[in-house]
């Protein structure tokens, strides 16, 4: 498969942050909206790939739209609990779930009692660079190096990983698969507290996007070894793939939103129209550039049907690996 894509039921509530965008400041160019306050969830927690996404995003979309955007943490059951409160909740246009492929891969693994097809996805942002990083004094300068030590030292390497239905634990466990080796998968329930274990020594290496550990690697505590897709990452040229590398796995996660099914028409048009705009503003658009994201505007139509072969590659991957049995 060319591509391994990028997220019981107790609702648990994290942290919950406002971006202000007073209704006088809204950029004329910005399609009016009937709501002056929205919530978009996310089921990762502070520091995490889906948190860092929305923050930032909304950083630059609030004031331009003249709205308030306020982000909150549901974090749990790989995405099941955030999709819960989706569905609960209104499909006027005031709520809305920030994505990456968890909540697909939760449905296609588990039975939760909301999947991806009770939600309607509204537009797509970005895809993720996923990469595999070190902690910057690491013995392991390459993924080779890894590899090699964990062939020599089976079941004795900490591969560090998101929760079991986060694109990141499956490229863990796709290496772990294809490569024979044995290793520790350790998952946590966040990108932070991966990135802290990571730089702690509690775990030798770590699965992520290059979003989230970019102001480590600047500051030089945290290093990437390898880009898990087709291509190298464009800011950084000299790290080889994971493919280069001889480890067959390749990655792409998105970051879009849904929402509950029903949200009319002009909330999905709102919502293009705004996105289209903001991905070619200059903050928004030095933010993505600098933090490895990739543009990748889909209609909520585009949004659906990837996200709907998506779930047809993931059920043919776990069972041609024995997770899913025939």
């Amino acid at each position: 498969m060319k591509h391994v894509m990028r997220g019981m039921i107790g609702l648990v509530s994290g942290a919950v942050l406002a971006f202000a965008g007073p209704a006088f400041a809204k950029d004329p160019a910005y399609p009016d909206y009937p709501h002056k306050t929205v919530t978009l969830i996310t089921s990762s927690g502070p520091g995490g790939g889906g948190d860092v996404f929305l923050r930032n995003l909304v950083k630059t979309l609030g004031p331009k739209w003249g709205i308030n955007f306020v982000v909150e943490n549901v974090p749990g059951a790989g995405g099941a609990n955030a999709m819960r409160r989706i569905v609960e909740g209104p499909s006027d246009g005031s709520l809305f779930y920030g994505v990456s492929t968890q909540h697909v891969v939760v449905s296609v693994l588990s039975d939760p009692p909301v999947t991806y097809k009770d939600m309607q996805p509204i537009v797509n942002v970005l895809f993720d660079a996923p990469v595999f990083y070190v902690r910057a004094d690491s013995p392991f300068k390459t993924l080779t190096d890894l590899m090699d030590y964990a062939k020599a030292n089976p079941g004795k390497l900490k591969f560090g990983a998101g929760s079991a239905a986060s694109i990141d634990r499956m490229v863990v466990e796709t290496l772990k698969i294809k490569s024979g080796l044995e290793f520790v998968v350790a998952t946590h329930d966040s990108g932070g507290q991966l990135m802290l274990n990571v730089l702690s020594g509690s775990v030798d290496a770590g699965s992520g996007d290059a979003q989230e550990v970019e102001a480590q690697v600047a500051a030089g505590k945290l290093r990437i070894i390898a880009a898990v897709m087709d291509d190298r990452i464009a800011n950084y040229p000299d790290i080889p793939t994971a493919r280069e590398q001889g480890a067959d796995v390749a990655a792409i996660g998105w970051r879009g939103l849904v929402a509950k099914k029903g949200t009319p028409p002009e909330i999905t048009d709102a919502w293009q129209k705004a996105v289209q705009l903001v991905l070619e503003d200059p903050e928004y658009k030095e933010f993505y550039t600098k933090n490895n994201g990739i543009p990748a505007y889909r209609t909520g139509k585009d949004f659906d049907e990837l996200t709907n072969k998506f779930a047809s590659d993931m059920q043919a991957f776990f069972t041609e690996v024995g997770i899913i049995k025939k």
